[in-house]
């Protein structure tokens, strides 16, 4: 699967470097939230763009990441506890046991 990825994102930047460079002398005018920008390079525009969505899926990763992890202590912790009763069970006397006198 990482392997996977790796090769996806090779070619999705393939592809945007492509398209970048045959509209390098392109130019634009952006208006981004009211600022007014005059002849801007496409491949500028389109990497911006680019790096601002890498950076979203980055952000939206890592909360997944923290919450994946913290998901993973509390079932350690989870484990651990039923490990000890368990092996509390394993090591209780069996005279104790009611109704083991015949």
């Amino acid at each position: 699967m990482v392997v996977f990825r790796i090769v996806l994102v090779l070619v999705v930047f393939t592809l945007l470097l492509v398209l970048g460079l045959t509209n390098a002398r392109v130019e634009t005018d952006v208006n981004v939230f009211g600022t007014a920008f005059d002849d801007i390079p496409v491949a500028y525009v389109m990497l911006y763009g680019f790096a601002f969505g890498a950076m979203c899926v980055g952000v939206f990763s890592l909360v997944s990441e923290v919450q994946l992890r913290a998901r993973i202590r509390r079932q350690r912790r989870e484990i651990e506890a039923l490990t000890e009763e368990l092996h509390a069970f394993r090591t209780a006397p069996l005279d104790d046991q009611p109704g083991g006198e015949l």
